[in-house]
């Protein structure tokens, strides 16, 4: 984790203590494998559902000129269509729903997304609710992961098992960081049906944390290029 997202998730921590409320450690061993996880069965489900897109039913078409087949009309249409990151997630889910890798893969991964929820569950018998940072570092500039989407993938380290246990899940800015002077997220966690939790403890850090800075954080943030 970047160590302006450390420090200022550990002040936003003190300031909830500051207001009463106990810290307590719980450990969730399965957590480390929900990135792997998720992106077996978010790919997957991803080809599946969008397997409908084949220009002939409904939606785009592109290519019928009366001259090209089906099968043309149907790739030109996909081509055009789907953007390179749905794209890669198509031909990952594919390969994953695929004849003799299905188990070994995407029911593996839903395997996980038991011991997750199962990690949760057990997590909230001992805490109302859970926080952690929303990402490891602040906000990349627009277009400098474009070639790199493993990165990408990995920011979403903290978010993703929330997702993966359907739980919810919120998160609000705690701060700037000091190398770059950009946003913090601070997530808050709570039992799936039992989101007053996360809004009660949300409401009362977001105002505390106002009444420190004395304005709102986004004063406090740099010019972006070209704003007034």
């Amino acid at each position: 984790y970047q160590k302006g997202v450390e420090n200022k998730f550990n002040e936003a921590v003190a300031e909830l203590v500051k207001l009463g409320a106990e810290i307590v450690e719980v450990s969730c061993p399965n957590f480390e494998y929900a990135l792997a996880a998720y992106y077996l069965i978010a790919p997957s489900e991803c080809s599946s559902n969008l397997a409908r897109f084949d220009s002939m039913r409904f939606g785009l078409r592109v290519g019928d000129d009366g001259a090209k087949g089906a099968e043309e009309v149907m790739n030109l249409t996909r081509q055009a269509g789907f953007g390179r990151e749905v794209k890669r997630r198509i031909i990952l889910g594919t390969y994953a729903l695929s004849s003799g890798y299905y188990d070994a893969y995407y029911g593996s991964a839903q395997r996980v997304r038991t011991l997750i929820k199962q990690d949760f569950d057990a997590a909230f018998e001992k805490c109302d609710v859970l926080v952690s940072p929303t990402a490891p570092t602040t906000a990349f500039k627009i277009g400098e992961k474009s070639n790199d989407p493993l990165a990408m993938y990995l920011n979403d380290i903290a978010t993703i098992p929330v997702n993966m246990a359907g739980i919810g899940g919120m998160s609000l800015p705690c701060g700037l960081a000091e190398e770059d002077n950009l946003p913090v997220g601070f997530q808050i966690m709570s039992p799936a049906m039992k989101d007053d939790r996360m809004y009660l403890v949300g409401g009362a850090l977001e105002a505390a944390l106002l009444a420190k800075w004395g304005k709102p954080l986004l004063d406090f943030a740099p010019k972006l290029a070209g704003s007034k």
